[in-house]
């Protein structure tokens, strides 16, 4: 991949296994390390907040995109290269969508599904292409893959590897960004 920016979906949650985390942060320090700047949610908390802190020890560009609502929570990572503050989630995703060339998606909540069926319906109508790699680290992915092939099994879609690729470790993950 030429280098450019990588947007990285996740969670503002730390979760329950403490793999998740130390995954984030070591997934930020390699965007970092291939020259990668990485654009997110702006948290400093979660595996949002691990990704930022992985990237920035590694020496990276971070862009952080946070919408005005969270503000008064005072969840803002202060450290990074770039913060930007938009209106709304829309404009969030919007703008993230604008500053990316590859959308990365790790384990997450709600909002990170959201993310993920947005750029995957959008290559899908082909109003975006952009590479879309869903890491299905520890399993955490698997059902939710199994769920979209049967989509597509019962022609209700295309085939999702028209849509995303899946990754499953950080060697994966590096081998695609060095290819």
């Amino acid at each position: 991949m030429t280098k450019g920016s990588v947007c990285v979906f996740c969670g503002s949650a730390n979760g329950t296994d403490p793999r998740f985390l130390a995954l984030a942060r070591d997934v930020g320090a390699l965007l970092a390390r291939q020259g990668l700047r990485v654009v997110y949610g702006g948290s400093r908390d979660g595996t949002m907040g691990a990704v930022a802190d992985g990237a920035l020890l590694a020496g990276g560009q971070v862009l952080g995109i946070l919408p005005n609502l969270f503000l008064p929570w005072e969840i803002a990572h202060t450290s990074l290269s770039e913060m930007r503050c938009v209106k709304d989630m829309a404009e969030r995703k919007t703008m993230m969508m604008a500053e990316s060339d590859l959308f990365l998606i790790l384990p997450g909540g709600l909002g990170t599904l959201d993310e993920l069926f947005e750029v995957v319906t959008f290559n899908a109508l082909g109003l975006m292409q952009k590479p879309v790699l869903v890491f299905d680290a520890f399993g955490f992915y698997t059902e939710l893959l199994n769920w979209l092939e049967k989509m597509s099994t019962l022609g209700f879609a295309k085939p999702m590897t028209e849509h995303f690729g899946v990754v499953k470790d950080l060697p994966a993950l590096e081998s695609f960004l060095v290819s």
